[in-house]
């Protein structure tokens, strides 16, 4: 049935009212029934219309609106009217590939950026907070001279610290030797790592003079551990006792 509508140009005939009454029902009982012929049939008609309507009102020439009803239309209609069908199938289907895909995409990719902005922003004013801090003077530092022992009957060192300190500086005279680099573990009474410092080296006084942030060391009791980090193997020199108070 198809194939004889395509031969005999059953739809273009049927707008234009080319078709014998036998043929004409034929086709209506057809395309009523048939998905593929009523499409066809629809844009036929509006192709036909809209020349004809542009024809009357002179937007045309004679010879165009004259082929909307001439048997041989057809022959350039058809491929045009199947260029635009497939333009807009092309078109819904990137549309739909950007919408559906590409975009989820690319809102995820930019909602990571601005994630790691923030991020990275946070630990900008962090560190810029931490270097104010370093850079502005501190006055009445604390500073303790650790004297070792291992034995848990002696005093320990103790060290009050002032009001608004910030930092803790112990002074470690190292025993003789040839260490080249020493690392400076600090525990609290309960064993609770708090610090540790690898790589120091002797001052010109052939001391160890590190600075502690307070923040770190509560009152409290510390046990403090000197370690030859150079040459290896690392060995253990001191052992220090600290007790922290506040006023």
């Amino acid at each position: 049935m198809h194939q004889q509508i395509e031969d005999e140009e059953i739809i273009e005939r049927y707008v234009r009212n080319q078709l014998a009454p036998e043929e004409r029902k034929a086709f209506e009982e057809h395309y009523f029934t048939c998905e593929e012929c009523f499409a066809k049939l629809e844009v036929t008609e509006r192709f036909v219309a809209g020349v004809r309507d542009a024809g009357s009102r002179g937007l045309l020439g004679r010879s165009a609106s004259e082929v909307a009803s001439s048997p041989g239309w057809r022959a350039w209609m058809l491929p045009m009217v199947a260029a635009s069908a497939c333009a807009a199938v092309v078109f819904a289907a990137v549309t739909g590939w950007v919408f559906f895909f590409r975009m989820p995409e690319l809102r995820q990719q930019l909602n990571q950026t601005a994630a790691n902005l923030r991020a990275e922003q946070a630990a900008r004013a962090i560190l810029e907070q931490q270097i104010a801090s370093i850079n502005q003077a501190e006055a009445n530092l604390p500073l303790v001279m650790l004297q070792a022992t291992r034995d848990l009957q002696a005093a320990p060192n103790e060290v009050t610290i002032p009001y608004g300190a910030k930092h803790l500086v112990l002074w470690i005279d190292v025993p003789a030797g040839n260490s080249r680099s020493f690392r400076l573990q600090v525990d609290a009474a309960d064993n609770r790592p708090v610090e540790s410092l690898d790589n120091l080296q002797r001052n010109t006084y052939g001391a160890l003079a590190v600075s502690l942030p307070l923040e770190a060391l509560q009152p409290g009791d510390y046990r403090i551990r000197l370690f030859r980090q150079e040459p290896l193997p690392v060995t253990l020199l001191a052992e220090y006792r600290l007790r922290i108070r506040r006023p």
